[in-house]
């Protein structure tokens, strides 16, 4: 979707983003912060395959996403 591909740009980077940096690629802007988690969770099923992932991290006490390359696919069958 246009949104995903948003937020892809915002983490092709490969650095951390805080939520709040993703909440502002959302059509919506009056939405929760929540509304990220879904977005993320169906970019995830489409990265996966390709041995790429989008990691949850914790940096200064702040939830941030990370998109990242996995060494070995362990989703891969």
């Amino acid at each position: 979707t246009p949104t995903q591909a948003k937020l892809i740009a915002v983490l092709a980077d490969g650095r951390p983003h805080r939520r709040e940096e993703l909440h502002a690629c959302l059509w919506d802007a009056a939405g929760a912060l929540s509304n990220i988690q879904q977005h993320i969770s169906n970019i995830r099923q489409h990265l996966r395959p390709k041995g790429e992932d989008i990691v949850c991290e914790l940096v200064n006490r702040q939830i941030h996403y990370r998109h990242v390359r996995l060494i070995v696919n362990p989703y891969r069958e």
